[in-house]
């Protein structure tokens, strides 16, 4: 049985079928949770909680599009919330701390900003969304290894096995895809490329 079968079948409440689909991806998404937070703890309860909300969001999921860029993009988004948790204080920002032996200052003055400003916000927002559409007007062999790669930071081995394609034909995909994008988009797609994702 197939991917799609497989969650065409769990759409309609066959555990049996979401069962096999756990591990195809339990280990694809742990090591994809490693590489990012280098905890073996918090990416076991990425795993689950991944499944949590592919299985609870099945109904959302367009059958006509590829189910592993989507459910590394759930398993992504989760660990990105776990480095957000981990950056934040664990004490109140008002509590009081001792700066000097005749001062005490708040959390809030002792701990600096490194969190982007509202504008950069809005300017990240718009970079991503524009290299999004880049990558959406890809040819379909270009786009979704380029996707894996580059937006859900995939290694080319977790590529390979994702797409059934040797590691060559990955790397070769994503070559052909980044000329692509450089013909078409050329320095606007350099500067939104370095900004985002450190490529090209």
């Amino acid at each position: 049985m197939n991917e799609a079968q497989l969650v065409m079948l769990s759409r309609q409440g066959d555990q049996l079928a979401f069962n096999q689909l756990v591990e195809l991806y339990k280990d694809k998404i742990f090591n994809m949770a490693h590489r990012i937070l280098r905890s073996k703890t918090e990416c076991e309860d990425v795993v689950q909680e991944t499944f949590l909300k592919v299985y609870l969001n099945l109904n959302r999921f367009d059958e006509e599009k590829r189910f592993s860029p989507w459910i590394f993009h759930i398993g992504k988004n989760i660990c990105l919330d776990l480095l957000r948790r981990r950056k934040a204080p664990s004490l109140p920002l008002d509590q009081p701390v001792v700066a000097r032996s005749d001062q005490k200052l708040s959390l809030h003055e002792v701990i600096p900003n490194t969190g982007p400003s509202p504008e950069g916000e809005v300017i990240e927002r718009e970079l991503s969304s524009k290299m999004a559409e880049m990558i959406d007007k890809l040819p379909a062999k270009y786009k979704n290894v380029v996707y894996q790669r580059y937006v859900l930071e995939m290694s080319m081995e977790d590529i390979s096995r994702a797409n059934n394609i040797p590691v060559n034909t990955v790397k070769s995909r994503i070559h052909r895809g980044k000329d692509f994008m450089k013909k078409r988009w050329g320095k606007t797609l350099l500067i939104y490329s370095i900004l985002l994702f450190g490529f090209f």
